[in-house]
């Protein structure tokens, strides 16, 4: 089992204008309480998460709506190399058979997990790579960074062609310890009522 996961702490980094983690004790055992009891002020797209098509589309499919069959099954890890983005030239020799549902991107991005600050130089798709895996039949791409779209472009296109379709995207994967292959994947997001998006848990397992 690979947990990939990135752990959610102050120090982890958040993309551009979103809200940072913050934990404090409302209620201490060293104080004399019964247990400690925290309160978290975090953004829903922090760390390793689901965005849901409503992130960008009114009206659309929440997190607590998504189809747990989507989250849980088979997975193609890809790798990557290149600078970025990653294009459809790219997608037709990378070997993803067709009707491929479930694919992750590793990339030089989960490097960047050891660094606090947001890093701007990462690794997305472009919008012709979303379009790709839109016709190849994926129902969920995940990548090891907090933006599936490519950096440069405030209008996510990638974004876009991927939830306007339904295809739920997994942003913030840590996938330093896992090589390419194929896998069983276990992604479940937190099920907060009527949210664009939320933390998840995300396993590997052997396929």
């Amino acid at each position: 089992m690979w947990d990939v996961t990135v752990a959610i702490n102050s120090r982890v980094p958040t993309y551009l204008g979103d809200p940072s983690y913050k934990r404090r004790l409302v209620q201490s055992i060293a104080d004399g309480k019964t247990a400690d009891v925290s309160l978290l002020t975090l953004s829903a797209h922090i760390g390793t998460h689901v965005d849901a098509p409503s992130h960008l589309i009114a009206g659309g499919k929440t997190v607590d709506a998504l189809d747990l069959g989507i989250l849980i099954g088979p997975a193609c890890v890809v790798g990557f190399s290149g600078r970025g983005p990653i294009t459809e030239e790219f997608l037709e020799g990378a070997g993803i058979p067709a009707g491929q549902e479930r694919v992750l991107f590793k990339t030089r991005n989960s490097d960047l997990w050891d660094m606090p600050e947001f890093q701007n130089d990462y690794v997305g798709l472009n919008v012709e790579a979303a379009d790709w895996l839109t016709d190849n039949g994926t129902r969920l791409v995940g990548i090891d960074y907090l933006s599936i779209d490519a950096p440069g472009n405030p209008d996510l296109p990638a974004h876009h062609a991927l939830l306007d379709n339904e295809i739920v995207v997994v942003e913030g994967l840590d996938l330093r310890q896992v090589s390419p292959g194929r896998f069983n994947l276990v992604c479940l997001p937190m099920k907060i009522e009527g949210s664009e998006g939320a933390p998840a848990r995300v396993i590997l397992l052997p396929e």
